[in-house]
């Protein structure tokens, strides 16, 4: 018993430090030498910036897996899916498949300016020995908040009727999301530039303006479980997150902002709109046609021509 009581605070102090040593290696990209060194080895930084966009974008294409692996295995609490009322974009055009890889291509850079941001602001905590409920966990729902309020203004002009046609539009061309992150990112590059550097904002402003003490294991959640709500927004799952019987996160809800496009703005959350007045509930008697379902197997709706067969 004793030896395993030992064991405890040793296997701890080992991952702390393994950890520091590995966001250490991280941060030690945003220096400003042009070599990093581990030991005597010497190594251009410039490998490393390749290699640590190969993650992110591995990431991605995980994050957008395990969003539909979940999913599909009942892990969001309801194995029912949200029935289709909008026309559901089977088949995406040379241009959908363009605006995607842009946008895919272009989060490693968004993640350098993110993480550059973090190295160089004094009030994010890097030292895994630090970590605390105060700078850990209380930051989450205060950096979604704060990102969710922007977001929600942001989101509320782009469907001002004078710039919708130019940005917004494409994204609306499907009114039933279903592909989970390739549905969500399948926006116009602006857009997609304005969304994510939104989080950049939050964080700046939690930190600059709060002062608040942010870990950046915090900041590393936030962004994880940010990414994938906004991938289960664009799918069939019914998901939701409930706190004390008080509803934080529904995915119906950004369902019906692709049917009814002036109305729940919000990305993760729908308090804004409460307080803006633009939420609308999902009506769960709204009428249903059955060749708007989607075939389970081709995944496009029973109309397309691949079920006609």
């Amino acid at each position: 018993m004793d030896n395993l009581t030992a064991t405890g605070p040793t296997v701890h102090n080992w991952f702390a430090e393994e950890t520091s040593k590995f966001l250490q290696r991280i941060s030690s990209m945003f220096e400003t030498s042009t070599h990093q060194f581990s030991g005597t080895e010497q190594r251009p930084i410039s490998t490393d910036y390749v290699l640590l966009g190969g993650l992110i974008l591995a990431a991605f294409e995980l994050l957008n897996f395990l969003v539909k692996f979940f999913g599909h295995r009942g892990w969001y609490g309801k194995k029912k899916t949200i029935p289709v009322r909008g026309m559901h974009l089977d088949d995406l055009s040379e241009k959908d498949y363009l605006f995607i890889g842009f946008n895919k291509a272009a989060t490693p850079l968004f993640v350098y300016f993110f993480v550059r941001y973090m190295y160089h602001e004094k009030n994010i905590i890097w030292d895994m020995n630090e970590v605390n409920s105060i700078n850990t966990v209380l930051p989450i729902p205060v950096l979604f908040l704060m990102f969710d309020f922007f977001y929600t203004i942001l989101h509320w002009a782009l469907h001002i009727q004078k710039v919708y046609g130019y940005i917004h539009k494409h994204h609306h061309q499907q009114k039933a999301p279903s592909r989970a992150n390739v549905d969500a990112v399948n926006v116009h590059p602006l857009e997609f530039f304005l969304g994510e550097y939104n989080h950049l904002l939050a964080l700046f402003i939690c930190c600059q303006s709060f002062q608040m003490k942010i870990h950046v294991i915090s900041v590393i959640i936030f962004m994880a479980l940010g990414g994938g709500l906004a991938g289960i927004n664009h799918t069939r799952f019914d998901a939701q997150i409930n706190f004390f019987g008080l509803t934080i996160f529904d995915s119906k809800n950004h369902d019906v902002h692709h049917r009814i496009p002036q109305s729940n703005y919000g990305q993760y959350t729908v308090f804004w709109d409460y307080i803006f007045g633009s939420y609308r509930p999902f009506d769960k008697n709204d009428g249903i046609r059955p060749s708007f379902q989607l075939n389970p197997k081709t995944g496009k709706s029973f109309m397309h021509k691949s079920n006609m067969k």
